[in-house]
């Protein structure tokens, strides 16, 4: 038997030892759809989501993460690309293919640069009941950006980055969950009338998102059992806030900030900012997950992404978030809101309407809370903040969160908050100019007549309908004016 030299033995000695920190770890991400921190873990005690709560008690939790957008395809094209889809003109929600705006020539996707980097990628389809294989990006998809879709494939390829999107807490609620809620017990945000229809809708939405809870349950227990655990980042968040009148679609951060775990494996040596068990109260947007994941899997940050590390040892921490919307459906809007820890300024460049105006016939036809609005409204049951759903948005708008974490008390006319004013307009125009925001340009006549006719059935179409229609929105809708005009009879 020959053994190695004394000079090589120490070497040897050292890559035995330390194997299991020099493998490239695998990569999971877990996305909820349309959920704000609505969590055990970031202190809701009407949920039970003990899956995701361990996550973060053995993981960390962070709290002011927000996506870029308000709406699936805007904020999956930023999470996609590691860019603000208001860079790549690919921000209306939601184009046709052949409108698509193609990708910038250097700008490459996350599972792309991954693969680059000898990872196998996939967007899973049923791993224990989750996972939809859905993209929804609003800019012409490469031909091949996936490796697979079936979870056995993918992991027996390592190392992996995959993608499980779950539908539980997107409309309609399936109210599936073993854990039910007490509508009774809910309390609605001060700008949602208290009211039997509002709180029996939310209590639906946090039974999903309890369902989800379980669905991640069994995803974990999934990688347990196939021994990756261990070898496995877990990464949990949602790809929005959640599907409520004046959150989803709207810049508030009841529709932009969303939950944040991260779980590093003990066989790992997490970055220098990671904190086991702990929480960070740093800003963070979309676009930086996609360079923290680069980072994770031991990949440099191209010069071209906008995301940046919030957890190696050379992290800055941002001072500002911004956030966008444009165009959804029918409704032709564009607002920029951007966001320090204490105050929130959102400048609404068109202002198409109220907040209840300005939603799809989709939107009409399942949320219950757009029509409670609409009744109470007609029968002058509104308090200030619950009537400015039913007034026309304002051209700008300034909150003190520290004061009022619900966003109902408009500052920008204030002379004590003017200073605050000027300086957030300084530097969201700044952020316009330094990532070249494509969102003030006009839009093509192709682009106009499509969306002008995506959503022909706004409210007033919609009313104009008999209850003989066949259409299934227009029955919903009117099922669901009927259910609350009743409950106003009781």
């Amino acid at each position: 038997m020959k053994y190695p030299s004394l000079l090589l033995l120490p070497i040897l000695l050292f890559i035995g030892c330390s194997d299991s920190k020099l493998k490239r770890p695998n990569i999971l991400w877990i996305v909820a759809e349309d959920m704000s921190p609505d969590l055990g873990c970031y202190g809701n005690q009407l949920v039970n989501t003990p899956n995701i709560d361990s996550l973060a008690s053995e993981g960390m939790r962070f709290e002011n993460v927000f996506t870029t957008g308000p709406a699936c395809s805007p904020s999956r094209t930023a999470l996609a690309t590691g860019v603000y889809q208001t860079t790549l003109g690919a921000f209306h929600m939601r184009y046709p293919e052949e409108l698509m705006p193609d990708l910038p020539d250097h700008v490459r996707l996350l599972p792309q640069l991954l693969s680059d980097a000898g990872y196998a990628t996939g967007n899973l389809k049923d791993v224990r009941g989750a996972g939809m294989g859905k993209d929804d990006w609003l800019f012409k998809s490469p031909e091949k950006v996936w490796d697979t879709h079936d979870w056995s494939e993918l992991v027996s390829q390592q190392p992996f980055y995959g993608v499980i999107n779950m539908k539980e807490s997107h409309r309609a609620f399936a109210r599936s969950s073993k854990a039910k809620v007490d509508a009774s017990k809910v309390v609605v945000p001060p700008y949602y009338p208290d009211h039997e229809i509002s709180r029996d809708d939310w209590a639906g939405y946090l039974e999903d998102v309890n369902r989800a809870d379980e669905l991640v349950g069994g995803i974990l227990q999934q990688l347990e059992e196939d021994g990756l655990r261990e070898s496995t980042i877990v990464v949990f968040l949602s790809d929005h806030g959640r599907p409520m009148m004046r959150a989803k679609n709207w810049l508030y951060d009841s529709g932009t900030q969303v939950p944040l775990v991260i779980w590093y494996p003990d066989s790992f040596d997490a970055p220098a900012r990671f904190r086991k068990g702990g929480s960070s109260d740093q800003l963070i947007s979309g676009v930086d997950l996609v360079a923290e994941t680069l980072r994770m899997a031991g990949v440099e940050i191209p010069g071209w992404m906008q995301g940046r590390s919030f957890l190696s040892s050379d992290a800055v921490d941002r001072d500002y978030v911004v956030t966008a919307v444009d165009r959804i459906g029918n409704i032709d809007s564009r607002s920029r809101a951007i966001r320090s820890k204490r105050y929130k300024y959102i400048e609404n460049s068109k202002q198409p309407g109220s907040v209840n105006d300005c939603a799809t016939a989709y939107r009409r036809a399942m949320h219950p809370t757009h029509h409670l609005l609409d009744v109470m409204g007609e029968r002058g049951l509104l308090n200030d903040a619950q009537e400015r759903l039913v007034r026309k948005i304002d051209a700008e708008e300034l909150y003190d969160l520290e004061k009022d974490p619900f966003e109902t008390t408009n500052l920008i006319d204030e002379i004590a908050y003017a200073d605050v004013a000027d300086e957030m307009r300084r530097q969201l125009a700044s952020w316009k100019i330094e990532t070249s925001d494509q969102g003030f340009e006009p839009d093509s006549p192709a682009v106009v007549d499509y969306f002008t006719n995506y959503g022909k059935k706004s409210s007033k179409d919609l009313k104009k309908y008999g209850a003989t229609s066949s259409d299934k929105l227009t029955t919903q809708y009117l099922k669901l004016r009927a259910k609350v005009e009743s409950s106003f009879e009781k």
